[in-house]
């Protein structure tokens, strides 16, 4: 007999770097131990670029789970630029990720979806930091009553959870599944760690906790759900740096956009190589990085707005690169520039 499947979710990830706004590079792997349980479920994933749907042989096994059970996924990324394009947070890499689930950060999207992070974005409020055996906690006071608990809410004991010796702040974890680990200094939540128990791990840059029970609850209420993982693109400084001697000829260049507007600031001079001087346009406001985009750049000579002896130069500049950006190390604030050479 041939078995049928309700389709119960399919989580979107978006991102605005891209024009169909489906993030496709993104990889989606089952956490230890997850398997079994979606065995248990009647759950299996079915992968497509840009997400994932989730279909149940029976909706009613996940009403069984409540908030006990859980299963994870791991999210990495077949795209190596997509810090440079993805507007982000500067983080290290090899010690936090993206931690996102369907409990207390879910907001509504529409009638039948949900975003599984709390602001527009994910953002820094996501990133969580990974520990293995041990964890120290911030600004610790030992006069504090320190409260440890799971994602869903559920208490970690001091069976798990110990101070490495008295009033110290740094804590040994034992015995504790890889997870979310939340920590409460007098009732209030001040910080989140994804816990790993193994030192070696290939890890990825998130990981999505979807509880069973909760899903069940937006089935039978909604239908079919819809879950989004929203990513925002970089915006950049552009520079444009004029290295032909061909342009040298003329005297009054600009950079207008389509909307014929002085996007850019009128151009310096500026010493790029002990042998190459380039004549330097800059955005006068940070521009988003697309895959494709409807706005465009012209360099325009005698330009002056309801002028009609304007002479275009170029007609269509070449767009800023995902692949490569500039910090300005002098300053202290993370503004980032992209460099376009004409």
């Amino acid at each position: 007999m041939k078995q049928t499947f309700t389709h119960i979710l399919t989580l979107f990830f978006r991102h605005q770097y891209f024009s169909d706004t489906l993030f496709k590079s993104i990889e989606v792997s089952l956490a230890d131990g997850s398997q079994r349980l979606l065995n248990n479920l009647g759950i299996i994933i079915k992968s497509f670029p840009g997400g994932f749907h989730l279909l149940t042989s029976d909706p009613e096994l996940l009403k069984s789970e409540n908030h006990a059970g859980s299963f994870s996924l791991f999210l990495n990324c077949a795209d190596t630029y997509y810090l440079n394009y993805t507007d982000l947070p500067l983080y290290n890499l090899a010690d936090k990720l993206f931690c996102f689930n369907n409990l207390s950060e879910v907001k509504s999207e529409g009638n039948n979806g949900f975003v599984l992070h709390s602001g527009e974005f994910a953002g820094e409020n996501d990133l969580v930091q990974v520990v293995h055996e041990r964890f120290s906690i911030p600004d610790f006071n030992a006069d504090e009553n320190y409260r440890f608990t799971d994602s869903a809410g559920n208490e970690i004991t001091s069976e798990n959870i110990a101070p490495s010796t008295p009033n110290s702040a740094t804590f040994n974890i034992s015995n504790l599944p890889q997870g979310l680990i939340l920590f409460y200094p007098s009732g209030k939540e001040v910080k989140k760690f994804y816990h790993y128990p193994k030192a070696v791990w290939r890890k990825p840059f998130g990981v999505v906790e979807l509880f069973a029970g909760e899903l069940f609850n937006q089935f039978k209420e909604k239908g079919k759900v819809d879950y989004a993982i929203n990513f925002s693109n970089r915006k950049t400084i552009w520079k444009y740096f004029l290295v032909s001697p061909v342009y040298n000829k003329f005297k009054n260049l600009s950079i207008i956009s389509k909307g014929k507007e002085q996007s850019f600031n009128s151009p310096q001079m500026q010493q790029i190589h002990p042998d190459l001087e380039a004549l330097v346009f800059e955005s006068k406001n940070k521009i988003p990085l697309a895959e494709q985009s409807d706005e465009y750049y012209q360099l325009v000579d005698n330009y002056s707005a309801g002028n009609g002896k304007s002479k275009i130069v170029l007609k269509n500049l070449a767009k800023a690169s995902s692949e490569q950006l500039y910090r300005d190390e002098a300053k202290t604030n993370e503004t980032f520039y992209s460099h376009i050479f004409i």
